[in-house]
């Protein structure tokens, strides 16, 4: 009875901690979701024709098949890239962890408008990339297509996803004992064995929640698709601007934001119960 008398004032006094962030929370983000998928149901009344106009036109389809394809591509990328990377880090000594650290943080100290137009000067016809392949190299005669397409794409999105996926695996890697592949490299194994044996499986829980978390980014981006694609390069993102400022049909584009936003839920519940996981013991 004395416990239980205790434990009430102590979880009176969380609810009051976390009763303002809950509030803003409400105020901010909970009503004005909910306002805007009304509209997708209730605009001017009842109906359900913007949920049927989604999925009867081909042409949003192959927007959404696009954007899930884009999502993919960018998030395989990201993971080739980053993985190395992150391990890389967990090896490294205190000095070159630093500067591995110090390098993945940068591209968060620079807006990523200011980026996009970086890799537009570096990827436009006459920019340096084309230059130096045709004037200092010679290796190309032409300028190849890298802007205005999905190449250019893939690479402005992977830059600015690729810090997270480093940090989100490092994350987890740091954890991991190292000396277990030690001892499997002692007991025989080669280098490459102990390490796809060993150390990638204690390593995949991580690997699973970010890459599901970097795909639910990919999926929602708009503005390196908007400067860096082309015409035929429409993410779900840009379509929803588009409904909303463009054509001002707020009910299609909120149903246009009700699947994405149920696509983004459904993700985070994957990525919170892989991340809850744990490799099983040998």
């Amino acid at each position: 009875m004395l416990l239980a008398n205790s434990i009430r004032p102590l979880r009176s006094g969380r609810a009051l901690l976390i009763a303002p962030g809950l509030l803003f929370l409400c105020v901010a983000f909970v009503l004005p979701i909910a306002l805007l998928l009304s509209r997708s149901l209730f605009d001017p009344a009842f109906t359900l024709d913007h949920y049927r106009r989604l999925l009867s036109v081909p042409a949003y389809a192959q927007i959404l098949v696009y954007s899930f394809q884009l999502a993919v591509a960018t998030t395989a990328l990201t993971v080739i890239l980053g993985y190395p990377y992150a391990y890389v880090m967990t090896l490294a000594s205190p000095a070159w962890r630093a500067f591995l650290t110090a390098v993945v943080l940068l591209p968060f100290w620079t807006n990523i408008l200011v980026r996009c137009y970086s890799w537009m000067l570096i990827l436009q016809t006459k920019g340096l990339l084309n230059t130096a392949l045709m004037d200092w190299l010679g290796v190309s005669s032409q300028p190849l297509p890298l802007m205005y397409n999905s190449v250019g794409v893939a690479i402005g999105m992977v830059h600015y996803l690729l810090p997270p996926m480093v940090l989100i695996l490092y994350s987890v890697m740091k954890s991991i004992d190292v000396g277990l592949v030690r001892a499997a490299e002692g007991l025989g194994a080669s280098p490459a064995r102990a390490f796809w044996r060993v150390f990638v499986p204690l390593s995949m829980p991580g690997l699973r929640a970010a890459t599901v978390l970097i795909f639910i980014l990919a999926l929602g981006f708009f503005v390196t698709p908007a400067l860096l694609g082309g015409r035929s390069d429409i993410t779900v993102a840009m379509l929803i601007d588009a409904q909303f400022t463009e054509i001002v049909n707020w009910g299609f584009g909120s149903a246009l934001a009700g699947v994405l936003l149920a696509i983004t839920v459904f993700g985070l519940l994957l990525y919170y119960s892989l991340l809850g996981q744990r490799p099983a013991r040998a």
